[in-house]
């Protein structure tokens, strides 16, 4: 409804040509605004399209308080709610208005309370522009000098100059008190938010910092660090992890001063900030740089604990397959052996002992890549061909899905080769593997593939490879997505699920180690016609060659002296039975406990301590280290079916269970023989 128009009011003549109160409004230097008490916009004048670029249309109907930064928002509301109780004319507020560019204005803004005037029924809200703040200024200063000018140029005419002096002055100060209000009332909102603020201007003098940034960076007020940014800079280099990356970004930002940054930075003392930097502005001249601080330390620590969370999820759902599985080797293994029980020939009892050895390697592969998905090490990235890691990750993801749903599998003829870390790519096929479950309730067809050209893209968008990029593609037949969803599904915490099913980090997780390979990922969906992920990694030259088989020769023996400890009595008895079966003398422990006592008592040389990693009461690898302060020059080697973060220093001595004999004593023959161990004393020490 125009306002010309409603409750009354009658702004045109009978010729319906606008009256003079309302060419006022049309032309008045201030956005004049009519809000009925819920907060509605019931009229506003055309000024709103020079100050905030909105057509009048565009305006009336909606609430006044969509257009308020979020920040000034629960302050308006709050001085809103006062307004309307009472009638009158309130104190003028500063509050940021949206702008039809996204970007955001000040105004100072005064409401007069007249619900209760019959002809008018509203809040009547007056806002100024104050952007303009220092031209209005200005123009007061120039108007005060033509106006003493004028004082001596016209004495006659004093007195009437004389009362308009005092006006202007009157408003002069009813500015500044206005300006005083606006910056005590900045300062505060700088002191509130929880993000440290710094200003340092473009002759590198520190200009302003809010409360926080003195609390995040351990300042003290009034310190010398906190008037030059020089000094600020070295005393923050000493709390950082990497100082010197820190250094070379912002010497990068103050060489181009229309630059802005976004970047991590992680302290000594385990902090983690995320640090904003854009350039300071004053009439489209940049003046210096505001920096700000926010610590997302517990956020981030959140999501490693909740993306770990999502690891153990997915782990549920493969805990029936892998059970299924192992039954099913662990029934082949217990028939071969009960078969060699019987009466056969030799020739025969060997052919079922392969097959018991090859059964218990097909449980080793499951266990391995059980492990890799499931434990937190770092990445170890090697050059491999994505064909084989698909391959080899088929059966896993079959025992993953419902029988609902069919798994297709499609290779490229040629080898992919990439430079990734394997692990991290299978947990990225489960990711996607499960939320493709998801999308498909009902059943349908989850297709994996590989190919080394996609007519997706152009080759030079996938972050500069050219053509040099594997593709890696999963898509399903389920629910598919809006493009509304498609743009936040790999935002952290983002999810379409019920609550209490799913953390909304699976495809983050996925983004995460897409961004860490160098790769490129992007997505097409539509609502009933599935979804399809297109992976892009980098190639490399060619994949890495496999390491060379053992030789199958037996290992040679010897007479060093072997601490052995480990707290499988079975597997002890075995270990030791096949030791001295090549003539090595055997020193037996059953924890690290009795490793550690065992070596004090020996009086003679122990050449290696051969020991589990976990074990009930102290490890493996932290009695090795006890055994080395009185026995500094023995060797060692773990054994472990879990190789964990703690025992990460110790990872070129492992053996990985389970292992065959053969390999032990190798690698027992290779340490003991290694140029290294010659002439070094493992007695005890005096």
């Amino acid at each position: 409804m125009e306002f010309g128009k409603r409750q009354g009011w009658n702004l045109f003549n009978a010729r319906g040509v606008p009256s003079k109160y309302q060419l006022i409004l049309d032309n008045a230097s201030e956005l004049v605004a009519l809000l009925g008490a819920d907060g509605f916009v019931q009229y506003v004048n055309p000024h709103i399209e020079k100050t905030l670029g909105y057509r009048v249309s565009e305006v009336i109907g909606r609430n006044i308080f969509e257009f308020v930064h979020p920040d000034d928002a629960p302050r308006a509301a709050q001085e809103y709610s006062v307004t309307i109780q009472a009638e009158g004319e309130r104190i003028p507020s500063v509050l940021r208005l949206r702008d039809s560019n996204g970007g955001w204005v000040p105004f100072e803004v005064i409401a007069n309370n007249r619900l209760k005037h019959p002809g008018l029924r509203a809040v009547v809200l007056t806002a100024r522009d104050l952007r303009f703040q220092k031209e209005i200024t200005s123009a007061i200063q120039n108007a005060n000098l033509d106006t003493e000018k004028s004082a001596e140029e016209r004495t006659t005419e004093m007195a009437k100059i004389n009362a308009e002096l005092r006006i202007e002055n009157q408003a002069r100060r009813q500015v500044e008190r206005q300006l005083k209000y606006t910056i005590s009332l900045l300062n505060a909102t700088l002191d509130s938010t929880a993000d440290g603020i710094l200003v340092v201007s473009s002759n590198g003098r520190i200009t302003s910092c809010n409360k926080q940034f003195m609390e995040m960076w351990r300042l003290e007020c009034g310190s010398a660090v906190t008037k030059d940014d020089r000094a600020l800079l070295n005393f923050a280099m000493q709390q950082l992890q990497s100082p010197d990356d820190f250094l070379e970004k912002v010497r990068s930002l103050y060489a181009d001063p229309t630059a802005t940054s976004f970047d991590v930075l992680h302290f000594k003392d385990g902090r983690i900030l995320e640090r904003y930097s854009q350039p300071e502005r004053m009439d489209d001249k940049i003046v210096g740089r505001v920096w700000s601080f926010r610590d997302v330390t517990h956020a981030r620590n959140l999501e490693m604990e909740l993306r770990q969370s999502q690891k153990m999820e997915a782990l549920g759902r493969l805990a029936g397959g892998i059970a299924h599985d192992f039954n099913n080797l662990l029934m082949l293994i217990s028939g071969y052996v009960n078969q060699m029980l019987s009466d056969h020939s030799e020739a025969e009892r060997r052919a079922l002992a392969e097959q018991a050895l090859a059964s218990t390697k097909r449980a080793a592969s499951v266990t391995k890549q059980l492990l890799a998905f499931s434990r937190k090490l770092p990445a170890t990235p090697s050059a491999t061909d994505l064909n084989l890691i698909v391959l080899n990750m088929e059966n896993m993801l079959r025992r993953l899905l419902s029988d609902q749903i069919e798994l297709q599998i499609s290779l490229s003829e040629s080898p992919q080769p990439v430079f990734v870390d394997v692990s991290q790519i299978e947990v990225l096929l489960i990711n996607l593997a499960v939320n493709a479950q998801d999308a498909m309730p009902d059943g349908g067809l989850l297709s994996i593939g590989t190919a080394p050209t996609t007519p997706w893209v152009s080759p030079q968008k996938v972050k500069g490879h050219g053509e040099n990029f594997a593709v890696l593609q999963v898509s399903d037949t389920g629910h598919g997505m809006p493009e509304g969803i498609q743009a936040h599904i790999f935002e952290p915490f983002f999810t379409t699920k019920e609550v209490g099913k799913g953390t909304g980090l699976g495809l983050s997780t996925v983004f995460g180690i897409i961004e860490r390979a160098g790769g490129s990922i992007e997505v097409q969906s539509a609502p009933g016609e599935g979804s399809a992920f297109r992976i892009y990694l980098p190639k490399v030259e060619a994949a890495a060659e496999e390491s060379p088989k053992v030789s199958a020769a037996l290992p040679g023996g010897g007479n060093e002296t072997i601490l052995l400890a480990e707290d499988e009595s079975g597997i002890r008895t075995m270990t030791r039975a096949y030791l001295e079966s090549l003539g090595y003398h055997v020193l037996e422990a059953a924890d690290g406990s009795e490793a550690i006592r065992r070596s004090l008592e020996y009086p003679g040389v122990i050449d290696l301590v051969l020991t589990d990693i976990l074990m009930p009461g102290i490890r493996g690898d932290v009695a090795v280290e006890e055994i080395r302060r009185h026995r500094p020059a023995i060797q060692s080697i773990l054994m472990s079916g879990y190789a964990d973060q703690d025992a990460i220093d110790y990872l070129k001595n492992i053996l990985n269970k389970p292992f065959e004999f053969p390999e032990l004593g190798r690698r027992l023959r290779t340490l003991l023989d290694a140029p290294s161990a010659e002439h070094a004393s493992s007695e005890p020490a005096a």
